[in-house]
């Protein structure tokens, strides 16, 4: 037998004890790991105009719009009320795009004909890599891109240069902070690029001490039961405890830390229930079930003070409330710097300075964070 801390750098390697029936590919859910989210930037595509469309026919007004295509994401302007062959749109889509830029940007000219159908006027291809990466409130430069006509030769695809042209600024705009949480319980407010941070006014340090009168979530042999583990976020970084088997008072004793850059921000500590190890019944649609969530405001703690309490776990019910058990922590912000931490209050928006120069709407924002959130899903 092998006694170890958290300190040991083998310990996420260690077979623990309380693990022990699990086996198989099972047993690497079970250790702790931690996270670190991609930096998502806000993908500008800023359509202007076009210039000498070819129309299908000649007889009709063309009805014009511009698709543009990411990933699986997939935007449209309006259809230009300019119903000729130079329409203009003035209209921006926004996308979100990770790090590293591997995708590419799919934008074209499509005119909806009388029946429904659509017919593309052209196409063009940028690579996300050589997208210019804008950081200062500035308006990035307008482009001609040229589109090229799609036809078909024996059956092959083939892509022919065109003399139609679209103008558009395209631009990765890092003066944003990409959101994959909501704005009022946001862990983190810092703008895409990292030379336009502040700094570092303290350290959050975390510790998931226990948690107890946990609900039964699951059978196993016949026996309902919980495979607890915590899940712990502050900015881009998550953590995971390990899963502690069968047991509704589970004992972690881990400890984590994070950079805190803002104290108007938010930890949110969740309790889950393990559903993927052998010989469990799961409920539901494979995800793990959540034994409910923890948030603390940092604003909130005292500067150096360690705080020990149980928190209760409330899950809302069209009965009533229902308590799903405690889980108790040791929590202490340590400030590193007044001075920064004064600089913060007095001189600092709470959001990056992008937001209030060339602001985005609740919708566009809500829109964006569901992208987010598909990305970080994928990851």
């Amino acid at each position: 037998m092998w006694y170890s801390t958290q300190a040991d750098r083998v310990f996420t390697d260690a077979w623990h004890s309380d693990s022990a029936i699990v086996s198989g590919e099972s047993l690497l859910n079970t250790r702790l790991k931690a996270y670190l989210l991609p930096r998502l930037w806000y993908l500008r595509v800023n359509v202007i105009q076009a210039r000498d469309l070819v129309p299908g026919s000649k007889d009709r007004n063309p009805q014009v719009y511009v698709k543009a295509v990411v990933g699986d994401v997939i935007l449209r302007t309006r259809v230009s009320p300019d119903k000729n062959v130079n329409p203009q749109w003035n209209e921006d889509l926004m996308f979100v795009v990770a790090k590293p830029f591997f995708d590419s940007l799919i934008v074209t000219v499509e005119d909806r004909l009388e029946n429904s159908t659509i017919r593309c006027l052209g196409k063009c291809v940028i690579r996300l890599s050589n997208v210019e990466q804008r950081l200062l409130p500035l308006p990035a430069d307008p482009l001609w891109y040229t589109l090229e006509d799609i036809v078909f030769e024996d059956g092959m695809e083939k892509e022919v240069n065109f003399f139609s042209k679209l103008n558009m600024c395209v631009s990765l705009d890092g003066g944003y902070h990409g959101f994959d949480e909501s704005v009022h319980n946001g862990s983190d407010y810092r703008p895409t690029a990292k030379m336009l941070w502040t700094a570092m006014i303290g350290v959050l340090e975390l510790g998931i001490i226990n948690a107890s009168g946990l609900q039964p979530i699951k059978l196993r042999d016949g026996c309902e039961t919980t495979d607890a583990y915590c899940l712990a976020k502050y900015g881009p970084k998550w953590v995971k405890t390990r899963t502690v088997v069968d047991s509704f008072d589970p004992k972690w004793n881990e400890q984590y830390s994070w950079d805190v850059y803002d104290l108007y921000t938010m930890l949110t500590i969740g309790v889950f229930d393990d559903c993927h190890l052998h010989g469990g019944d799961a409920v539901g649609d494979g995800k793990d079930p959540s034994l409910e969530k923890v948030r603390i405001q940092l604003s909130s703690l005292a500067t150096n003070k360690i705080y020990t309490y149980s928190y209760p776990l409330l899950v809302l019910q069209p009965n009533g409330a229902k308590k799903m058990g405690e889980l108790q922590l040791a929590i202490r912000f340590t400030c590193s710097s007044y001075l920064s931490l004064f600089l913060v209050y007095t001189m600092n928006p709470l959001l990056p300075e992008m937001h209030h120069i060339y602001p985005l709407s609740i919708y566009q924002l809500d829109i964006l964070r569901k992208q987010a959130v598909r990305i970080l899903v994928r990851v």
